[in-house]
């Protein structure tokens, strides 16, 4: 799907004025019960590496004036609960763009969650997504039917499940490409919402040893990655530029040289990955997902979240779904923008607001 990229460093912080904050928020948004509130020192906003480049993209368009930060679903959901590592000293976000849903954990003030969710917590789903399995162009051409199945992709990044090297396939030889080489193999990282699906899709617990972690923003990331791209962004260039290459990663790591391939013989075209939410899922793409813009409801927000929130969900919102559509993301529906249930996907996860 063709892409709109958004170049702007995470570290900038929009003093524009708010676009569209005449609209009304929804009467449904449930009134918050604390006023407690306190985004890092300069409004970093942390959240899904997956939908960096489009929370940048509505940060400018609203004129939020966060600092958009990516580092993972999992630090976003830790920085709306009980502080996640390094990155966030207890709760100080209302909001995270998460690419799964909330999972069991530590509440705010040290409680545990009732299943996956801690009160207040509403699962907004925004978008549908498909897990890739990135290769090169010419890979991509080479493999059967442009394809490879679930047990194999399993195989290639962690064996039988277990991680074990006896299991693990590293040459492209046994996938059916005709022409051997050693699978150069590109993971997200343990803190990510992909990886989570990925491996609960497939049903794995420990990768293979020759499995490389590409982190957001790091200097260690392989060339030719540099060290401002995101995760995604750098899965994108090591699969577009290695013909050994396959990582994966949300649709936005798409570019010119890489292509997702199908699994299972299913393509992951936006009819197939709307399948996801159908009444009948027979032909859905297998690694579909949910995207979510996650809320706890029981604080108020600080004016920087406010100001997205407002944006997002008011006269704005086709706006957002355009940002979506265009970083190569699927819309829940062709009728009307965020018709993913719920209120505008507001609950529609399993967490709702309660």
């Amino acid at each position: 799907m063709n892409k709109m990229k958004w170049v702007m460093s995470a570290a900038v912080v929009v003093t524009m004025s708010v676009v569209g904050c005449g609209g009304q928020s929804s009467g449904s948004e449930q009134q918050p019960s604390s006023v407690s509130q306190s985004l890092g020192p300069n409004n970093e906003f942390y959240g899904s590496d997956t939908l960096k480049e489009a929370t940048i993209a509505a940060n400018v368009q609203s004129g939020a004036g966060l600092t958009v930060e990516g580092k993972g679903s999992g630090v976003g959901e830790g920085c709306l609960r009980n502080g996640s590592g390094t990155f966030c000293i207890g709760r100080q976000q209302t909001l995270a763009p998460m690419s799964r849903d909330f999972k069991a954990g530590t509440c705010a003030g040290g409680s545990a969650s009732s299943g996956a969710c801690c009160p207040g917590e509403s699962s907004n789903v925004i978008a549908l997504d498909a897990v890739n399995a990135f290769v090169s162009s010419s890979t991509y051409s080479a493999l059967p039917s442009n394809s490879i199945s679930t047990a194999d992709l399993k195989k290639v990044f962690c064996g039988d499940g277990t991680g074990s090297a006896t299991t693990c396939v590293s040459n492209w030889s046994a996938l059916g490409r005709p022409t051997a080489g050693t699978i150069a193999k590109y993971r997200r990282d343990d803190l990510s919402g992909t990886t989570d699906t990925f491996k609960s899709l497939l049903g794995c617990t420990t990768f293979c040893a020759d499995v490389v972690v590409i982190n957001d923003e790091s200097a260690s990331n392989p060339s030719p990655c540099a060290t401002t791209d995101s995760a995604t962004t750098c899965i994108g260039k090591l699969t577009a530029n290695n013909t050994n290459a396959i990582g994966y990663a949300g649709d936005s790591a798409k570019r010119t040289g890489n292509a997702a391939l199908n699994v299972n013989g299913i393509a992951p075209t936006a009819a197939n990955i709307r399948k996801l939410i159908a009444s009948n899922t027979t032909g859905v793409y297998p690694l579909a997902r949910k995207l979510f813009l996650n809320e706890n409801v029981n604080y108020t927000k600080s004016s920087e979240e406010q100001a997205l929130y407002d944006w997002v969900y008011s006269t704005n919102t086709q706006d957002f779904e355009n940002i979506l559509v265009q970083q190569g993301f699927v819309s829940c529906s062709t009728v009307s923008p965020l018709d993913c249930g719920g209120d505008l996907g507001r609950g529609a996860g399993v967490c709702k607001g309660l």
